[in-house]
């Protein structure tokens, strides 16, 4: 994700509060640094590398990480092939100052990626410019440098800073304007609001649930107001969230927790839900509750597509025939609230009996019983007094010049669980 024209300082406290567990010190030096670097002229001083470990924070010139041998390049590798301590990682950019605040962009980095990648394209260093306190700068071999620095000392003081030289200063030029284009090309526009948040809630500081953006609230009122009998599952922050009064009925069934979300534009409102990568059990299991569910997420252009719509009667659809331990059996009512169901059995026509059987029972044989059984009384429900053509006729018919298509899964990227929505 790409945090833009952020307070830089104040984001990565923040991260840092929430991941850094001990020697949050080390953040004071990072925070000086780029107060520093905000004041130079130079532009490779606006680009940075920031990682955050539970044991101390970095902020290194993204320059010299991709210089060979170089102590930025040393320290950003190490924490990848030494140890396996959990990292978050931070392209920085730095874009300008407003009184006191530094302003930049925020891109959020695989750690682990981008380490490898970097050591494929890491350029030799050949000298180092070693700059001494009375301001007098030398340009030493990196092999000696060190060891040539020592005398120099005595006359220009102790040394105050020191730059690795590329032996290719061009092609490093070409790599890290490649490199910053793809990772800005690459990542996606989001809210350091939502981010922090998020990883509040993955790291078990809060339970609170970020704000509801007016766009989105409009989006679900939208879909909500056209299908007011549904539960909606609104896809939101790689979750669907349920809110209102679905929430309060779905979170019983869901064993989820049952939560506030913040409005934007003021108010509350109740909610619960599930990972993206649940939503064909979850869904199941509140259309086995006798609900109607819509499982919604935006398309390509923005708007609001229908992953999947459930209907209750279709879970166990009245007046459905079919064979149950080899017995014809006729669906007569459906209840819900007790679970069970009930049945007749209309082997012997002339001989119909009644019985009641549990409703997860008969949905197992609902499941296992031909598509054509299900389709005839689905007609059935539709057109009880019209001769029309069938449902199982149109399907027959639309099979003719079409494949069967699957209904359509949300996009979703593997990520790490979150608190307050598991059972």
């Amino acid at each position: 994700m790409k945090f833009e024209n952020i307070n830089l300082v104040d984001a990565l406290r923040r991260i840092m509060d929430i991941h850094t567990q001990n020697y949050k010190e080390d953040f004071e030096l990072d925070a000086g640094l780029l107060h520093s670097l905000a004041g130079s002229q130079s532009p490779e001083d606006k680009h940075l590398l920031w990682m955050s470990r539970p044991n101390g924070t970095y902020l290194l010139p993204e320059r010299e990480v991709y210089v060979k041998d170089s102590y930025e390049n040393k320290v950003w590798e190490f924490y990848h092939e030494q140890t396996r301590d959990p990292i978050l990682a931070y392209a920085v950019e730095i874009k300008g100052v407003e009184g006191d605040t530094i302003r930049g962009n925020l891109i959020e980095l695989d750690y682990a990626a981008h380490v490898e990648r970097m050591q494929k394209l890491t350029v030799p260093v050949e000298t180092v410019a070693v700059t001494f306190k009375d301001d007098a700068t030398f340009y030493l071999p990196f092999r000696s440098y060190r060891r040539e620095a020592i005398p120099l000392e005595e006359k220009h003081g102790e040394v105050v800073s020191v730059s690795y030289l590329p032996e290719n200063a061009v092609e490093l030029d070409m790599i890290l304007r490649r490199e910053r284009f793809k990772t800005s090309y690459h990542a996606k526009t989001g809210s350091i609001e939502d981010h922090i948040h998020k990883l509040a809630v993955q790291h078990g500081v809060i339970e609170k649930l970020g704000i509801l953006p007016l766009e989105a609230q409009t989006a679900y009122n939208a879909v909500k107001e056209a299908h007011p009998e549904a539960i909606v599952c609104f896809a939101q922050n790689s979750y669907f969230e349920i809110y209102g009064e679905d929430a309060k009925k779905a979170a019983p069934a869901l064993g989820t927790k049952l939560l506030m979300k913040e409005l934007e534009g003021g108010g509350q409102v109740a909610v619960t839900g599930f990972r993206e990568d649940q939503w064909v059990a979850k869904a199941k299991a509140l259309w086995g509750q006798g609900n109607d569910v819509l499982v919604t997420q935006p398309g390509e252009d923005g708007r609001q597509e229908t992953v999947k719509h459930l209907i209750a009667e279709d879970y166990i659809p009245v007046d459905m025939v079919m064979d149950m331990d080899g017995k014809t059996v006729r669906v007569d009512k459906v209840d819900f609230p007790n679970e069970e169901v009930s049945l007749t059995d209309i082997t012997d026509r002339k001989n119909p009996v009644p019985f009641r059987e549990r409703l997860s029972i008969v949905r197992s044989y609902v499941e296992d019983a031909p598509a054509e059984s299900l389709w005839k009384a689905m007609d059935r429900r539709e057109h009880p007094s019209q001769k029309k053509t069938s449902v199982l006729a149109k399907l027959k018919e639309h099979a003719k010049s079409a494949p069967d298509k699957c209904a359509k899964k949300p996009e979703h990227t593997k990520k790490p669980k979150s608190k307050e929505m598991e059972m």
